[in-house]
């Protein structure tokens, strides 16, 4: 009996262990799917407890139960009781199960780094009228030699400017809806970088994306879960 305890034991450990160490993003999703929590609530989730008929888990200060229905038979069923409940979420949420975990900037890929730059140079030259002004340094400093051209900056300006903006807005508000499926959230760093990083130069954020996406599903393919 006291054998069989310890073996009890030292298995409820090493899965706790597993899943808080390696399945961070799936104790997130159970905890999402099932109890229907936000994922920034739930972003630092840990498995404390399982057993044959209910996890545990704790999020700050709280502490919330998911049960097994039915029961598990003991628990070396675990292991697929966990991955299909983690489908099941995946697919309730309408997630992925490839995690974005690095930014990749423009300047990886030449035509994006000259679309950034070319987008940023863009929004800080129309962000404001007087820049086609005298006065002003782009003005004073270049501009003043082709005033046809000045003149008709200033005439698109605000034009041009809000265009560009509610694009790349749009855009953006995208790129944090495809972020959320790939489980990533906007309290990690990366996310602002891809956000940020779409606001500037729209489209081209998303190609770098869907390249890693792409490279990560096929990693994903010749591993074993």
């Amino acid at each position: 009996m006291a054998s069989s305890e310890a073996q009890e034991a030292t298995a409820k450990e090493r899965i706790i262990k597993h899943m808080n160490a390696d399945h961070q993003d799936s104790v997130r999703r159970y905890l999402e799917y099932a109890k229907e929590l936000p994922p920034l609530t739930v972003r630092h989730a840990k498995m404390t407890d399982i057993n044959l008929d209910r996890m545990t888990f704790e999020y700050g200060r709280k502490e919330e139960i998911i049960k097994f229905d039915p029961p598990l038979g003991s628990l070396r069923e675990a292991r697929e009781r966990l991955v299909k409940l983690d489908q099941d979420c995946l697919k309730g949420l309408g997630r992925s199960d490839i995690r974005i975990a690095k930014y990749i900037p423009p300047y990886t890929k030449p035509f994006h780094f000259v679309n950034f730059s070319v987008c940023l140079l863009t929004y800080l030259a129309f962000w404001r009228p007087a820049n086609f002004k005298p006065g002003s340094l782009l003005f004073d400093y270049l501009l003043f030699r082709y005033p046809a051209f000045s003149s008709f900056c200033l005439t698109i300006q605000p034009y041009l400017f809000t265009i560009m903006c509610a694009i790349h807005a749009f855009e953006s508000t995208q790129m944090v809806k495809k972020l959320e499926k790939h489980n990533l959230l906007m309290d990690e760093g990366i996310w602002w970088a891809w956000v940020g990083s779409c606001f500037v130069e729209g489209v081209t954020s998303f190609w770098r994306l869907d390249g890693l996406i792409e490279d990560k599903t096929k990693e994903k393919g010749t591993k074993k879960h």
